[in-house]
């Protein structure tokens, strides 16, 4: 899994906001011409916006993942090293002849901090930066503190791992909770792009774009169809970020939604949408 660094990351999001614009002065450029190719330009502006922070978002937050699902694990190693008679910071060493995955570089990592004249703790704090995982910062924090203050090291991290261990199976039945919801998102916007469906096909097409004069329209078929896109795609953008918040904690995870949602909205507008 790749790391991230966060100039990288304020590079990409500075990048698809390029982008973005871009599609979107395409959009401007035919609006006079081609009204709805516009219409659909905008919309995908949003799209073309959010898809390389989404893209980056989700490398990191597997990158974060893979490390967390190992710390119990490194730590529990580090703990049975110690037992056997070695040095925390041989244990450390020893440890770090291992494949952990992602866990195993920050692990090297630590000790070239350490073999260039830095501490073990200025190595752990570095590592809790980099990674800025809570998880990994309280681990880092704690770990400092008990090297600092001594004491049964082996004992103090061995109740860590098991702590962490028992943490991460709370989160993972949170979030198995939670996709539930992620789903209940996903099937009320299908709810809504149906009523959209059958509105403009059943209704506005048959009485005012075929011409129909059972009652006196306050605008044209076409307004109808804009409104109800624009609604839509509202619908799509702000569905997707709740359900980012819902199934993960955070606003920029809902981005995969959304465009998953905007580019529905755009593909049912262009195919299944009279008129």
């Amino acid at each position: 899994m790749p790391f991230i660094e966060k100039r990288k990351l304020r590079i990409i999001y500075a990048g698809s906001l390029v982008a973005g614009v871009a599609v979107a002065l395409v959009g401007v450029a035919l609006y006079f011409k081609s009204p709805r190719t516009a219409d659909y330009l905008f919309m995908a502006a949003i799209a073309v916006g959010m898809a390389p922070p989404a893209v980056a978002h989700a490398l990191d937050t597997r990158w974060r993942e893979s490390i967390e699902s190992r710390v119990p694990e490194l730590l529990e190693d580090i703990a049975e090293g110690q037992l056997t008679g070695l040095t925390f910071l041989r244990a450390i060493e020893a440890s770090a002849m291992k494949d952990y995955g992602a866990v195993t570089s920050e692990l090297r990592r630590i000790l070239a901090h350490i073999k260039l004249g830095g501490t073990i703790e200025e190595g752990f704090e570095e590592f809790a930066r980099r990674v800025g995982s809570k998880m990994v910062k309280r681990t880092s924090g704690i770990i400092v503190e008990t090297t600092r203050a001594g004491g049964d090291i082996a004992k103090i991290i061995r109740s860590l791992a098991d702590y962490l261990r028992q943490a991460k199976t709370i989160n993972d039945d949170r979030r198995g909770t939670m996709r539930t919801y992620v789903f209940i998102v996903y099937i009320a916007f299908g709810v809504f792009m149906t009523t959209v469906v059958i509105l403009l096909n059943q209704f506005f097409y048959p009485l005012i774009g075929m011409g129909s004069n059972i009652f006196l329209p306050q605008a044209d078929y076409e307004t109808y169809r804009r409104i109800f896109y624009y609604m839509a795609g509202m619908q799509a953008l702000f569905s997707g970020l709740i359900a980012g918040k819902l199934g993960e904690g955070e606003i920029v995870a809902g981005f995969k939604h959304a465009i998953i949602m905007i580019v529905a909205t755009i593909v049912l507008f262009i195919f299944f949408m009279a008129g």
